[in-house]
């Protein structure tokens, strides 16, 4: 199915602690400070994942017609679906701010700008379950049944994809000490 490739990006717009993902571009933790044992702290400077503008677009596309909007529910769908763009282009010019600062960052200013992500985002999540609230409740018992189940599977495979991702950091972490 169509939708379930897209499923964690749904994880992402729904759920703040979902977008909390390592980034796959940022440079590689350094090497472990004594040698072979992994860098623990490797995830305390990650920035989240940051969804391109045509993944968050197919996202929108796959959620309402896995949701089955109708016509008469468009109405509802439009601020929910604005609500996604915005929030991704928020999230997108955040994360960009945060990269081209990151060198420049000391510890606590680093941790002080993963937080003002986070508090960003949980503001982006509040304003998006607003719009999705009055939409949710236009659903026929079908539709919300169905929609209850797409947000549980879709949180349980970000969850396994954010376990693949971190077995493949300590991985990655553990190789350089095995030499």
């Amino acid at each position: 199915m169509m939708f379930r490739r897209f499923l964690p990006a749904a994880a992402l717009m729904m759920l703040p602690a979902m977008a909390m993902a390592a980034d796959p571009q940022a440079p590689a933790p350094a090497a472990p400070a004594a040698q072979g044992a992994p860098n623990s702290t490797a995830s305390l400077a990650h920035t989240p994942h940051d969804p391109a503008p045509d993944e968050v677009e197919a996202h929108i596309k796959a959620l309402h017609d896995e949701l089955g909007i109708t016509k008469k529910q468009e109405t509802l769908w439009t601020p929910f679906a604005q609500d996604m763009m915005d929030n991704a282009q928020r999230l997108h010019d955040a994360i960009e701010a945060r990269r081209d600062k990151l060198p420049k960052m000391n510890a606590v200013e680093n941790m002080q700008s993963y937080a003002d992500l986070v508090a960003e985002r949980a503001h982006d999540m509040q304003t998006l379950n607003s719009a999705f609230a009055p939409l949710y409740g236009s659903f026929s018992k079908k539709q919300r049944k169905h929609a209850d189940t797409l947000f549980v599977q879709g949180d349980n495979e970000h969850a396994e994809k954010q376990q693949e991702r971190a077995a493949a950091a300590q991985g990655a972490t553990a190789a350089p000490a095995a030499q």
